[in-house]
C-alpha cells in the first residue's frame, strides 16, 4: 500500500477555498497534507481525522515568522507547510476561522496577489520584445521563447483578473 500521493491544485488564484476543502476531505480519508508540490500537494497516509485547512500569504523575515506562527498556534492553528510566502495551516473543524470579516479577507487577497500584476506586466513586455526579435531574426529559439512568455503572460493576467474578481465579490457579497 502506498504511503504518499499527489493531488492537483485548481490554482490558488481560482479555487483556494475548493483546494482547502479538498485537503480536508483527503484528511478525513487518512491522507494528510505534507507539502506543496508542483501544481498541487503532496500527501502522506495517516489516521483519518476531521480537520480544516487555511492558507495565508505573507512575506516575513525570520524574526517576524516565529511571532506570526505563534499567533496562529495560539488561535489553534498549526503550520503544515510553507513555500514562497504561502503558509497552510491545519486546525480541528470546530476551530474559529482566522479571517472572519471582509476587511481582513481583502487584506489577505491583496497580499496574495501583490506580485502577480507586476509579473503580468513584465511577461507581457518580454513577450512583445521576443516577438519583435522573432520577426527580425526568424529564429526558432525566439519563437519558442515568445510562445512560453505568452503563456506565462496570459496566466498572469488571468490570475490578476481572478484576484480582482474575488476582491470585488468579497466587497459586494461579503464572501469569497
Amino acid at each position: 500500500m502506498r504511503q504518499r500521493k499527489y493531488i492537483s491544485s485548481g490554482g490558488l488564484a481560482f479555487s483556494e477555498k475548493e483546494d482547502m476543502q479538498k485537503l480536508a476531505k483527503q484528511a478525513a480519508k487518512g491522507w494528510h497534507l505534507q507539502d506543496f508540490a508542483f501544481m498541487g500537494y503532496r500527501l502522506v497516509r495517516g489516521e483519518p481525522k476531521q480537520v480544516q485547512y487555511m492558507i495565508d500569504y505573507r512575506t516575513l523575515d525570520e524574526a517576524e515568522e516565529q511571532e506570526y506562527l505563534d499567533m496562529f498556534k495560539h488561535a489553534g492553528w498549526t503550520l503544515v507547510c510553507s513555500s514562497y510566502g504561502m503558509y497552510i495551516f491545519e486546525a480541528p473543524r470546530d476551530a474559529a476561522p482566522i479571517y472572519t470579516d471582509v476587511e481582513t479577507k481583502q487584506d489577505k487577497l491583496k497580499r496574495a496577489s501583490s506580485f502577480i500584476p507586476k509579473m503580468a506586466l513584465v511577461t507581457t513586455i518580454l513577450t512583445f520584445i521576443s516577438f519583435w526579435i522573432y520577426l527580425v531574426t526568424d529564429s526558432l529559439a525566439a519563437a519558442i521563447i515568445c510562445y512560453l512568455l505568452f503563456i506565462i503572460a496570459v496566466l498572469s493576467i488571468w490570475m490578476t483578473a481572478s484576484f480582482y474578481y474575488r476582491s470585488f465579490k468579497l466587497m459586494r457579497k461579503g464572501e469569497d
